[in-house]
């Protein structure tokens, strides 16, 4: 018993340091060499304003969306929880290369709040197939409309763009059928269990088989419930929506008229879908060269850098900061509890 509390202490105290180090890391490398508060005293503070409200309802469907999954295998999920899923699906994807720690940092959490594993896997992947299928409909239609095409464009690392276009597509693919193939999840079980089998440990095999087991009767249930993943469908197009605003906001309030809103929401759509799956924690670099390429037709030069780093500050860091600081206090608020009883 001793042992896994003195456990259990170790893992919150290295989380602590995690999410400590990573957002002042994150931090000081965003600030390094950016003037931000120069450029927010040049800016129009109501349009910002604007931003960060996005950005924060863009967490509320985050939030709302894995809520939503949640409740389909059966869990009451509160307001405060599903917020603290979504802040750690946003620190840690921003912290890891490809994003790919969001969705383990988010088990973590459901993990401590007594949610299966299984039923946590198939929310997260429900709410991430949404999202990467409104991500894809809003890359699209960038595609189609965003003034400098995709495939034209130049630079020395121009080529990964329509690489990462490409991988976004390929992971819809994949996810649909994890998600509702049967096929694929007795393929899975299998590679499981005779991975397993080289471990060999006792009482594994049937943990295995309850995972999948549960894992299906949940895939089930929204295979029949269809009108509960068109509303995610929705949240998540207008989650995408509002993400994609961010860049059209911070160049009005740094007073550039030149474009409208769907064609920034377009030029956006086109610049995630190619900068979002590439092996970069945040895609830091690839964005900032990206941005300057597919918005370069709209933004003045003269103004290129400074809504570069503004729409950067909204997008990214105010969001890193928010979500990296409540995941911090509710690990102390959660240690002191323990503390008093």
């Amino acid at each position: 018993m001793n042992l896994l509390k003195n456990k259990s202490v170790l893992i919150g105290v290295l989380l602590l340091l995690v999410l400590g180090g990573a957002t002042l890391y994150i931090i000081y490398k965003e600030l390094n060499g950016h003037d931000i508060a120069g450029t927010l005293s040049h800016a129009d503070l109501r349009w910002v304003a604007v931003a960060v409200v996005f950005m924060i309802l863009y967490s509320i469907a985050d939030g709302l969306n894995i809520r939503r999954c949640l409740r389909l295998t059966g869990y009451e999920v509160s307001v405060s929880q599903m917020m603290k899923y979504a802040f750690a699906g946003f620190f840690f994807s921003s912290i890891t290369p490809s994003s790919s720690g969001g969705q383990p940092g988010q088990l973590y959490f459901m993990y401590r709040d007594k949610i299966k594993l299984s039923h946590g896997t198939f929310s997260l992947l429900c709410a991430f197939l949404s999202y990467q299928i409104m991500a894809v409909v809003w890359g699209i239609i960038g595609l189609i409309f965003t003034p400098k095409g995709i495939l034209s464009l130049g630079g020395q690392f121009s080529y990964v763009f329509p690489i990462g276009f490409a991988i976004n597509l390929v992971t819809i693919v994949i996810l649909i059928c994890i998600l509702f193939s049967r096929r694929m999840t007795i393929m899975f079980a299998y590679v499981a269990l005779r991975l397993n089998r080289k471990k060999n440990k006792p009482g594994s095999k049937n943990e295995i088989m309850r995972f999948f087991a549960t894992y299906r009767k949940a895939a089930g249930l929204m295979n029949s419930n269809k009108r509960v993943f068109l509303k995610i469908l929705l949240t998540s197009f207008v989650q995408m929506s509002l993400f994609h605003s961010v860049p059209f906001l911070c160049a009005r309030a740094l007073g550039c008229d030149n474009f409208s809103w769907f064609t920034g929401v377009c030029t956006q759509g086109a610049l995630f879908l190619s900068v979002s799956s590439l092996p970069l924690p945040g895609a830091a670099g690839v964005t900032e060269y990206g941005f300057a390429l597919f918005f370069a037709d709209l933004i003045p030069k003269h103004l290129m850098g400074s809504t570069m780093i503004l729409s950067r500050f909204c997008s990214f860091l105010f969001p890193l900061i928010v979500s990296g600081s409540q995941l911090l206090l509710l690990q102390l608020n959660t240690k002191c509890r323990r503390a008093i009883r």
